[in-house]
């Protein structure tokens, strides 16, 4: 086999996966010694599924992000081992639809296994990926429903609406891409299924908040209230500056580089390419949210990384270096 033959492989692919994610393994202490944080609301989530006597309160929004936290609780192992075990498998999941996705558009074969390599090797996708943290059931979730608003298939969308919204309140980041899927392919379906994913939302996460009970009782600066000290101390830390670069990664380098070098062909091509935009533009608005009310870091980029890369390596293919031109040929 040769090196490129290696390299274009799912084995390896996954391989090199399981060796990124494996540095941080359980909050492992080796290059970064942090306490549990919010994984420790996680992990009394599991206890809580399991009939186990909780190790932390359940506390808002923590306690309203339920799809890693049950799926880890039916695993035969300490809850935060079972929650890193799902996220895994969840990550895994979402490699899948990103090459899926990246099909459709027809990417070439060197540049598709660019893209899922950027991935992988990706600051977030090492830093959060299996530290205790929910953020890859919505991160699988709209990498999902991304692919099926692009496959054409609302039932798709609609299910990862509905699991999106049992994993994390950022799912809501997909309902604009399927309204802007529908205005930049003249489908108007997609605004119906796009208002039904934005209700179905609704009624699920404020079903979730009213049933799921709470022994931390009500507490504003858990529920994403916009705050004067949360500003202060989001603006003041390092690792926010740090983690949001480096979460925006090649992708965002490319995009501003192909952006400056073909301005006039990209906005003329902006109406097919406004979904991707939109996704895009929904991990920043809720990264600037963030900044306001809670604790801001590059997991908001993370969760819609599909977006930036596709949009990246369709620039790419379109505007960039002939040798990446070629459609894909083999099935993953």
């Amino acid at each position: 086999m040769t090196l490129k033959g290696l390299w274009q492989n799912p084995v390896t692919l996954i391989l090199v996966f399981l060796l990124v994610i494996s540095i941080r393994f359980n909050r492992n202490i080796f290059l970064v010694d942090r306490g549990l944080y919010d994984a420790a609301y996680y992990i009394s989530n599991v206890e809580y599924f399991r009939s186990d006597r909780i190790s932390a309160e359940l506390a808002a929004p923590f306690n309203e992000r339920l799809l890693v936290c049950f799926a880890a609780a039916g695993l035969p192992f300490d809850p935060m081992t079972s929650i890193n075990l799902v996220n895994v498998l969840f990550l895994l999941a979402a490699v899948y639809f990103l090459y899926k996705t990246m099909l459709i558009f027809e990417i070439s074969e060197d540049l598709l296994w660019s893209g899922l390599y950027i991935f992988v090797f990706s600051f977030p996708t090492f830093y959060y990926a299996t530290i205790g943290y929910v953020d890859s059931g919505v991160l699988l979730m709209i990498f999902f429903g991304n692919y099926g608003i692009w496959k054409n298939n609302p039932w798709v969308f609609l299910i990862a609406v509905v699991l999106g919204t049992l994993a994390k309140e950022g799912i809501i980041i997909i309902v604009p891409v399927a309204l802007a899927y529908g205005y930049s392919s003249r489908k108007l379906r997609w605004y119906l299924f796009g208002i039904a994913g934005l209700l179905l939302y609704l009624l699920i996460w404020g079903a979730v908040k009213h049933y799921m009970p709470k022994t931390h009782g009500n507490t504003p600066v858990l529920y994403w209230m916009p705050n004067n000290w949360r500003i202060i101390a989001n603006l003041s830390r390092f690792s926010f500056y740090f983690s949001s670069f480096f979460s925006l990664g090649i992708p965002a380098i490319l995009l501003v580089y192909l952006f400056i070098k073909n301005k006039s062909e990209v906005l003329k091509d902006m109406r097919t390419d406004l979904p991707l935009l939109a996704g895009f533009a929904g991990g920043f608005g809720l990264w600037i949210y963030g900044i306001f009310s809670a604790y801001a870091d590059g997991r908001f980029f993370w969760i819609s990384a599909c977006f930036p890369i596709l949009l990246s390596l369709r620039w790419v293919k379109r505007y960039g270096f002939d040798e990446f031109c070629k459609p894909a040929e083999q099935p993953l």
